[in-house]
């Protein structure tokens, strides 16, 4: 999914948009979703990975050949719209190439309860996970958002706005950090797209949109995505978000906003921002800039990365390595009640009648 140059095109090859591209390749997709009737058939369950609005995500074996386990993400047919699905599966595979963005497996599939796919699953969880105590140290933040910025650059340059940035949505393949990758596609949408406000408080969405009232909508810009890189970095090193919402009266917000708005003055930052150093503080300003026509790309985390941030005084609880999960014999045992909980949802499609109907958006 290629921004074409139309001064490069050859002839007779018109200029496809990214919008036009992605629902040409999600009607392709269409007619090749597997329907099973039991999950089973195709992976051995071993595990509930994690769960929310969007579903559920289980650990799982791939039953045919010798294959990695996979995490299979699984969304309800009567809250996600088959499109959606397809919409979020389609962008996965086309960006799955680059290392920072998790890898979207080749097979989508549609139980009569559930649509499902398969990623490639992260031993050592979201980042998230990693920051229940305290905020990890300089190294690991300036690894984490460099290649979160690396990705989102990526899909940026394919004409995609991945609009929902946060620490849940990052996923750690090792303790120290040394490969993460930006997850969850699902509010991924071309550059352009119309967007509202959230549905709720969200700390990461940035104020442009959460000015919004209904039914106003915005054009999805990648400055969305700049500015949850920000609150990211904030998240990663302080290890909690920086405000409810980015609008007044939020307390901190306001306090922040206040500082940023008295620039270029030589004012002290607030608590906590003053726990950053002066390089890291210029680039949180530029993320989190509140005009998003002058937002600093997600890129702009290059030009910072050899310098003091001020959080290398940060020492990790030791057994970091505890954190990260090998799938061995015992756990595969233990995937019983799962294979159970499988059947019985199918048995109750059979019992209740159900047609796998699609229900409206999330």
């Amino acid at each position: 999914m290629e921004r074409r140059d139309p001064e490069n095109q050859e002839d007779g090859d018109p200029e496809e948009d990214t919008a036009t591209a992605l629902q040409r390749l999600v009607e392709l997709t269409a007619t090749r979703v597997t329907p099973v009737r039991k999950l089973r058939v195709q992976y051995h369950l071993i595990r509930k990975l994690g769960s929310g609005s969007y579903g559920h995500v289980l650990l799982a074996r791939p039953r045919q050949g010798a294959g990695p386990v996979v995490a299979l993400k699984l969304l309800p047919r009567d809250s996600v719209l088959r499109t959606t699905f397809l919409r979020e599966f389609c962008v996965g595979r086309c960006v799955s190439l680059h290392p920072g963005i998790i890898q979207t497996l080749a097979g989508p599939l549609e139980t009569p309860r559930h649509f499902a796919f398969a990623q490639e699953y992260a031993p050592c969880g979201d980042l998230s996970g990693m920051l229940e105590e305290q905020g990890l140290p300089e190294l690991q933040v300036k690894r984490v958002v460099a290649q979160v910025a690396g990705a989102l650059d990526f899909l940026h340059g394919r004409g995609l706005v991945h609009a929902d940035v946060k620490p849940g949505n990052v996923l750690v393949f090792d303790p120290v950090c040394s490969r993460v990758a930006l997850g969850d596609l699902g509010l991924t949408r071309p550059e352009g797209s119309p967007t509202s406000a959230p549905p709720w408080p969200l700390p990461s969405a940035p104020p442009e949109l959460c000015l919004l009232l209904p039914p106003e909508t915005l054009p999805l810009r990648p400055a969305v995505d700049s500015w949850g890189l920000g609150v990211l970095l904030f998240c990663a090193a302080i290890a909690c978000f920086p405000w409810d919402v980015a609008l007044a009266p939020d307390p901190e917000f306001e306090a922040f906003a206040g500082w940023m708005i008295n620039r270029p003055q030589p004012l002290q930052p607030p608590p906590p921002w003053d726990q950053f150093a002066p390089p890291a503080l210029a680039l949180l300003q530029g993320l989190l800039d509140l005009d998003h026509e002058t937002r600093r790309p997600p890129l702009a985390v290059l030009d910072f990365l050899g310098d003091d941030w001020g959080l290398k005084n940060k020492e990790r609880p030791g057994c970091l390595g505890s954190m990260c999960s090998e799938v061995g014999e015992e756990e595969e045992e233990g995937g019983a009640s799962l294979e159970e909980w499988s059947e019985e949802e199918e048995n109750d499609d059979k019992d209740g009648g159900r047609t796998g109907t699609d229900g409206g958006e999330p």
